[in-house]
Formats: structure tokens, sequence, C-alpha cells
């Protein structure tokens, strides 16, 4: 499960927009008639909770010598989404420039099932210091999704992803652990709008170290931290008039947990802050993971 919290959103270079110009489709009272473009002061923010049970089958048979497996996760996420456009200003109306002290407000939220995660290929190769994997996955649209909507927990388009990690032991008891992933993401167009989003590469990154507190009680402590650049321009008509631009942001954070290498049992907490980010949303994400083998 995990949390991601935002109110900064970033222009194309790593600028805060605080303002916004729209074009009125309809009349919106006395002195703003359809038809005219307005620039207004910006307040947005998103809360994202996600709940997401996965499982990981390992099918004991081997494939060019790695084990087989598949993943797929169900998860459930509530959006919350809060915006406000305030002090409206340069309305231009027959020729006359009207200065306004109103605000247009939009809160929203949602409770649903969000984008299924199917991974049909996972392979293992395991060594006395490394572990590596290699899988490939896709998103089903499955998540609540209206063009027209502000809350959604669905994206509205298919993705598919190819992943390659790694982690690198250099003890032999593995109680020191680097490691590194790198994910390529392929977008189909958004339902319902002439807009494809480019394409994403994502690299996650992490150093755990495992310190023993009893027989069957390990710690589990270590900084972490990931980057995401889009690497395809998007594509469609219906691109947002001031996010077109390739998005990237970067986040550091850590991780904290315990595991029971006997009951074949983990629980983790991880933190995440962002920055840099650029034609995007920059936030903070907070995560908490349990993992129970059997």
């Amino acid at each position: 499960m995990g949390n991601l919290s935002t109110d900064k959103l970033k222009d194309k270079n790593g600028n805060p927009i605080d303002k916004a110009t729209f074009h009125a489709n309809r009349n919106l009272g006395p002195g703003i008639p359809a038809g005219v473009n307005i620039t207004a002061d910006l307040d947005a923010s998103v809360d994202m909770y996600l709940i997401a049970p996965t499982f990981v089958w390992n099918s004991g048979y081997k494939i060019f010598g790695a084990d087989y497996g598949a993943i797929i996760s169900l998860p459930f996420a509530n959006t919350s989404v809060g915006a406000a456009l305030d002090t409206l200003t340069n309305i231009n109306v027959a020729n006359r420039s009207i200065s306004l002290g109103r605000s247009l407000s939009v809160d929203d939220s949602a409770f649903d099932i969000s984008d299924i995660f199917v991974e049909p290929l996972w392979l293992g190769w395991h060594g006395k210091h490394y572990d590596v994997s290699a899988g490939y996955g896709f998103y089903a649209p499955s998540g609540k999704y209206h063009k027209d909507d502000v809350a959604n927990t669905g994206l509205g388009f298919w993705s598919h992803q190819l992943q390659l990690a790694g982690a690198y032991y250099p003890f032999d008891h593995k109680g020191t652990a680097l490691m590194l992933a790198g994910t390529y993401e392929i977008n189909h167009e958004t339902e319902g709008k002439d807009f494809t989003q480019g394409g994403h590469f994502t690299l996650n990154w992490g150093l755990s170290q495992f310190l023993p507190i009893t027989d069957n009680m390990l710690l589990e402590v270590g900084p972490a931290g990931y980057s995401q650049w889009q690497v395809q321009d998007n594509h469609g008509a219906d691109q947002s008039s001031f996010l077109n631009s390739p998005n990237q942001v970067h986040a550091v954070g850590g991780q904290i947990g315990l595991a029971f290498p006997k009951a074949n049992a983990q629980f983790t907490f991880h933190y995440f802050t962002e920055f840099a980010a650029e034609s995007r949303f920059q936030g903070d994400y907070a995560g908490f993971t349990a993992a129970v083998g059997f």
C-alpha cells in the first residue's frame, strides 16, 4: 500500500506553475461570456492512496537456465483531487480588459479498482553474489476512467513494460545488497482522446543492509531512490497546452523493515521525496509492503 501526495505542478523548466490560461466554452456568469480566454491563479493538489494485493508465482520450471514465474497485481485506489482557480484576470471582452475577484474550484474523490498489472513472463537467474531478473508485463485499463473526470483511479490506456533488474551481494552472507532496476514502458492511445503519452524509462536504485536482531529477525535499512525520463514525444491533438514537453522527475529516500527468514516473511516501510520535476507534478511518496511466501 502507498500514498502519493503533491501540490506542486512544474513546467518544462522545472518552475512552479501558479497560473493557468483556459478557454471558457460556456457562460461563466455576468461579464464572463463564452468564448473568452481566462488567466487564473492555480492552486492544485492530488492525494492518491493505493492498496495492491500482488501474487508472485514461481513455476518450478526453468527457461534459458532461469526460474520461470508470473506476477499479477490487483490494485485499488482512492484518489482525491482538489483545484482552485482564483483571482481571474486578463479577460478580454469586446477589446476591454476586465479584472475580477472570483474563483472556480474543483473538489472530487473516488475509490475504485485501478489498472490491473499482469506480468506473464518473469525470469530469474541466481548466483553466489548476484540475482538478475528480466520480465515483460502490461497494465490493462481496468480502473475507473472518464476523459472529463478529474478524479480517476485508472489512466485510460494500455501500457506495456520491459524490465531488467539486478542485485549484487559483495559478501557471501548476502547481508549487503546493491540493487538496480531499469523499466521501459510503451503506451497506447488514451480512451476517448486523441492523445498518446510518450514512453518513459525509469531507473530504480537502492542499498540494502540486513542487521541481525534475533535468530529469526533481521532489520533492513538503506537509502533508495528513482529517476524517470520521458523518452518519446507525446502525440495527438488533445495534449495539455502547458504540459506538452517531455517530462522527468527524480526522487531520493530510504527504507526500513523487518525480515523473518524462518517464516519467509518481510515487512518494509519506504519513503521518497521528489525533486527536479519538469512538465509534471512533484510530490512525496510513502508506502508499506508486506510479503509472505507460501
